[in-house]
């Protein structure tokens, strides 16, 4: 009795441990990808997703987590064929004064997101659809170019 006890314990915890972790985190890339990298300026920093082939009729890059923020990943009309996603990591000066209109221009800092999945310091979480069905892709050894 008392083993027929621990073994259904132990397949209820399985169960529910195994649902919460996956996230329909994907091993294999939507997209075919160059090197990933991004850049710090002024207090903006910018991460660069270079695309060599993608099916833009059935997938759509969303979000990109990264450095414990979230940003929305859009198409850079450069020529470059790449993505882009912008987050504001430093706060600027702020005009304080008693009258509103003079605050007018102070921007929101950006707030800190959790990554539904767990990342390295130097790992990206891609959010993207695939026929209409949200999925994640890590991006790993993202590098900092001057």
């Amino acid at each position: 009795m008392k083993h027929t006890y621990v073994m259904l314990s132990l397949f209820f915890f399985t169960l529910f441990t195994n649902c919460g972790t996956n996230k329909n985190l994907q091993e294999e890339a939507p997209a075919q990808f160059q090197q990933a990298f991004y850049t710090t300026v002024d207090g903006q920093m910018t991460f660069y997703l270079p695309v060599t082939a993608i099916q833009k009729n059935r997938i759509e890059l969303k979000n990109i987590y990264f450095k414990g923020l979230k940003s929305p990943i859009v198409y850079s009309e450069d020529g470059q064929n790449r993505y882009t996603a912008s987050f504001g990591i430093r706060q600027s000066d702020y005009v304080m004064s008693s009258d509103p209109r003079e605050e007018y221009g102070n921007k929101m800092p950006q707030k800190p997101e959790k990554s539904p999945v767990s990342i390295a310091k130097d790992q990206a979480l891609l959010e993207f659809q695939e026929n209409g069905e949200t999925k994640y892709y890590v991006i790993s050894d993202i590098e900092e170019r001057k």
